[in-house]
């Protein structure tokens, strides 16, 4: 129980003496929970410096290929027939595309009724197959109505859907597959008088059958399951809308605008890493902003690491294009990178072999690329076994719990002290008080004698 002192006795504010003297004591303590709070933080910037690497090596991926450098577009002549783009690794130059079939799901009706939450008085078995799946079966009661049966043929997890349709004066289920593709054709039996009643498997009450997309592609015929087509053409997709009469002409094209726009990424990606870094452990007269990583050398060694190629030769580069620099990306005085695209664009238009070695790793043109060389950097920094970056979080994560630890000892002790001087005062209380009392009594004897 915690002991209260009134002051009373002695005429002393003990509390406040009490409080201050506690205060005094809890200074260490509030010293070691300012550092470990200033330690938890960075451990946060660390992990918030991985993590700007890895979108560092993110946009450098995007540039550390021949196919994903030479940046490609795709165009229509027909986009209401054919649409076209590029997935990366797209051939520059056309094709003919010609559509004579689209693919189409199966589509199955049901006889017509007057209503669809009457009960139907049909009872019996509908068994589905889709394609080559196992076959799944519906059984069918004399108080469902057309809604009902709908619903437990969506309900069998079979590709298929069923639906209730009004034509505005009489209802009819649709069975739907969910896949386009002769291989999804849905075969459906019915028990007698499911069959006479409902009609699903009526030949003639399936209007729509499942068929492959056939095509065309610079005059050789092709099929699919789908209208989505992304193999016909190395790093091109094509979606077909409708047939045709004559040919749609798809072109590919270099697209500039697209690889400036990785080039910008990377950029912007990098410049990212290098402010994080200088806001971290200090720059020039900018001071870190959190004293536990004030000149960090593992943050700085990261940032110095990652410089190295930005300023370097590029190993297999030869002539007039051999540093990101000449080719108008430029390290500035701060760390940080800036693309001229006056530059730039001038160098893709004399050499754009010259140029994508500075970025790929393509071994038949004895490229390796910076890009290569960064995203390894970051592997190497963040998670390879015993990556700086990852080291030092660990580390600061056990000095946080060390602090933790001696924080509490350190709480304990105060709290043993706080209650050793409570019961130092509540005792000295208790003797004035006992002082007063007797100084009464003889000041009262005298009185009287």
């Amino acid at each position: 129980m915690a002991i209260t002192i009134s002051g009373l006795g002695s005429g002393l504010d003990t509390n406040a003496l009490i409080d201050n003297l506690m205060a005094v004591q809890r200074q260490p303590l509030t010293a070691l929970q300012g550092r470990q709070t200033a330690v938890n933080q960075a451990t946060a910037v660390i992990s918030s410096f991985s993590s700007k690497l890895s979108a560092l090596a993110t946009a450098a991926r995007a540039l550390d290929s021949t196919a994903e450098f030479n940046a490609t577009a795709a165009t229509s002549s027909d986009t209401a027939s054919v649409t076209a783009s590029t997935v990366g690794g797209a051939v520059v130059g056309g094709y003919d595309i010609q559509v004579t079939r689209l693919a189409r799901e199966q589509r199955t009706q049901s006889r017509t009724f007057a209503s669809n939450t009457t009960a139907l008085g049909l009872s019996g078995a509908i068994n589905l197959t889709v394609g080559s799946g196992s076959p799944v079966t519906v059984n069918v009661a004399n108080t469902d109505t057309l809604s009902d049966i709908a619903s437990k043929i969506s309900s069998t997890g079979a590709r298929v859907n069923a639906s209730v349709i009004y034509d505005g004066s009489t209802w009819r289920m649709q069975v739907r597959g969910l896949d386009t593709g002769a291989a999804n054709a849905i075969s459906i039996t019915e028990d007698p008088a499911l069959q006479t009643g409902l009609g699903l498997s009526t030949p003639a009450n399936t209007y729509q059958t499942a068929q492959d997309a056939q095509f065309t592609v610079d005059n050789v015929t092709m099929t699919r399951a789908t209208n989505q087509v992304s193999d016909a053409a190395p790093g091109l997709s094509f979606n077909l809308l409708r047939t045709t009469t004559s040919a749609v002409r798809v072109t590919v094209a270099n697209d500039p605008a697209a690889l400036k726009t990785k080039v910008q990424a990377f950029i912007t990606a990098y410049n990212d890493v290098v402010n994080a870094g200088h806001s971290a452990t200090g720059y020039g007269s900018q001071r870190a902003s959190n004293a536990e990583l004030s000149g960090d050398r593992t943050l700085r060694g990261a940032l110095s690491r990652l410089s190295t190629p930005m300023a370097s030769a590029v190993p297999g580069t030869t002539g007039r294009y051999t540093t990101l620099g000449s080719a108008g990306i430029s390290l500035q005085n701060d760390g940080t990178l800036k693309l001229n695209e006056t530059t730039f664009n001038a160098a893709l238009a004399a050499d754009p072999v010259g140029v994508s070695r500075l970025f790929v790793t393509d071994t038949q043109i004895g490229a390796t690329g910076v890009m290569g060389t960064i995203n390894t950097a970051v592997t190497d920094l963040t998670s390879a076994v015993n990556a700086p970056l990852r080291t030092r979080q660990e580390a600061l994560s056990a000095k946080a719990r060390r602090l933790g630890t001696d924080i509490t000892r350190m709480q304990n002790r105060l709290n043993q002290y706080g209650e050793v001087l409570r019961n130092q005062f509540a005792g000295m209380e208790g003797q004035v008080g006992r002082y007063k009392a007797l100084l009464g009594s003889v000041g009262g004897l005298i009185t009287t004698g």
